[in-house]
């Protein structure tokens, strides 16, 4: 049934590919950037209680945005999509809170943030807003993705205060994210170039050029890519061919752990790049 919802779905943005593309192009892109609310266990509600918290305020959205500790190095974690803050915990109970002050960002539509929509662009004012709330960061750790707002805010901005970045399930590009769309969809060519053409007019440059090579071209800071070999999210071998071209970029491949990457072995694997 739910496939069948789903194909529906994609056949009634076909069909309005066709007869009123501009329409069907921002029903489609609204849909798209419509969020389905991740919960958080109490074990995340009593972690997240301990923080102190500052909303940021956006053009046409806010984001909650989390501190813990006290130390002069700075840390910012941002989460992927329909996730939230709270995955940031064993990271949080690892780290030293006198050498280190730790933030976690709440993008719009997830955990303590309001609304229930997100875009690239959202994202990136987000994290805009957040590195001139903290001031200079010593790491940003992005997981799915925020890596991709990473780097699109990077591409943009290469002046931003950031030491380190961290990048664990990254998606290759904007253009993996149409093809899973497609697929997912079943969308025509027409609807993928109409919905191409309205993110083109939401984002700072085309969307073509907001990818992982594009960043890792031009990264200068200390960069450590983490990825799983039987990610079904953000398939490796897209991951593996970019990384082969860049031969000064740290990396941790695991095998097993997928998407998520949650295994004593990838924070013992982060928490040594921060330090190091």
């Amino acid at each position: 049934m739910k496939q069948f919802i789903t194909k529906s779905i994609g056949f009634f943005l076909n069909l309005t590919a066709l007869v009123s593309p501009v329409w069907g192009a921002n029903f489609a892109f609204n849909l798209l950037c419509k969020v389905r609310r991740a919960g958080i266990s109490e074990k995340g509600r009593a972690f997240l209680k301990k923080a102190i918290q500052h909303t940021l305020v956006l053009e046409q959205a806010s984001a909650v945005l989390h501190k813990w500790g006290g130390g002069s190095k700075k840390i910012l974690f941002l989460h992927g999509w329909e996730s939230n803050s709270q995955r940031w915990l064993p990271y949080y109970t690892m780290l030293d809170k006198q050498k280190y002050t730790i933030y976690a960002l709440d993008a719009p539509g997830h955990g303590m943030s309001e609304g229930d929509k997100l875009n690239l662009e959202v994202f990136r004012q987000s994290i805009e807003a957040a590195l001139n709330h903290i001031g200079p960061v010593d790491t940003i750790i992005g997981h799915s993705l925020s890596t991709t707002a990473i780097g699109y805010c990077y591409i943009i901005n290469p002046a931003i205060d950031v030491k380190k970045f961290v990048l664990m399930g990254s998606a290759s590009g904007m253009d993996a994210v149409f093809s899973y769309f497609k697929e997912l969809l079943g969308l025509s060519k027409r609807s993928i170039t109409n919905l191409s053409q309205k993110v083109n007019t939401i984002l700072k440059l085309p969307h073509q050029e907001v990818n992982l090579s594009s960043f890792l071209e031009k990264v200068t800071q200390p960069t450590l890519v983490i990825h799983d070999k039987k990610d079904a999210v953000t398939p490796y071998a897209a991951i593996e061919k970019i990384l082969k071209s860049q031969p000064k970029i740290n990396t941790h491949i695991t095998s097993g752990l997928k998407h998520d990457l949650k295994s004593e072995e990838v924070y013992s694997a982060v928490i040594g790049f921060i330090d190091g």
